[in-house]
């Protein structure tokens, strides 16, 4: 068991609750910090794999695709999180740690009006929805869910045959919110009257 002797006292410090909190003045301590967009990707993807049907493949951070060739090399990799296929058919699902609001709002804040959305993380998806699914299919943005955001909002046309979904995943069930969109998932519970599947 020695290869877990420079782990112990810092799970001593974790379990035993010696966390030292955030002082100001000249006191110092030790402090953890955990790349939040990171752990949730990964837990989004082995939730996703414990429901997918009979045949369906959950790939993470797939290299297979950039941006533009030049001079015979590929230019800036496009390196999707999540990549589910199933039967011939391909879904890009991309995760972020951040904030939504379910209701588009008409006040100041540019953000506000559009959901909390970013631009730039639409030209993302655009861009993995045409060197991936070819410009046909569905793409798949994944928030975790808050009281503000609590169901999948309606789809976004990047084209007739492309669409990006905005969808809400529960951190404490493990389920991916996922309405009308179609996924080769077990749908198990149904989280409102509108009967919105969740895996």
């Amino acid at each position: 068991m020695a290869h877990y002797q420079p782990v112990k006292p810092w799970c001593e410090l974790v379990l035993g609750e010696h966390m030292p909190l955030a002082l100001r003045g000249s006191c110092y301590g030790i402090s953890m910090l955990f790349p939040m967009e990171k752990l949730f990707e990964r837990y989004v993807a082995k939730r996703l794999e414990t429901c997918l049907i009979g045949g369906a493949a959950l790939n993470e951070q797939v290299r297979q695709k950039s941006l533009c060739n030049h001079k015979g090399k590929d230019f800036f990799q496009l390196k999707p999180d999540l990549l589910l296929t199933h039967q011939g058919k391909n879904w890009v699902l991309d995760t972020k740690w951040k904030r939504l609001d379910g209701v588009l709002r008409s006040y100041g804040d540019e953000g506000a009006q559009k959901y909390g959305l970013k631009q730039s993380d639409f030209y993302q998806l655009f861009a993995y929805g045409h060197k991936y699914l070819e410009g046909e299919g569905d793409v798949v943005l994944i928030y975790p869910v808050t009281k503000e955001f609590d169901a999948m909002l309606p789809v976004f046309n990047f084209s007739p045959k492309m669409n990006l979904w905005v969808v809400p995943f529960h951190l404490d069930d493990g389920k991916l919110l996922h309405g009308n969109l179609w996924l080769p998932m077990t749908s198990s519970i149904a989280v409102d009257e509108n009967a919105s599947e969740a895996c």
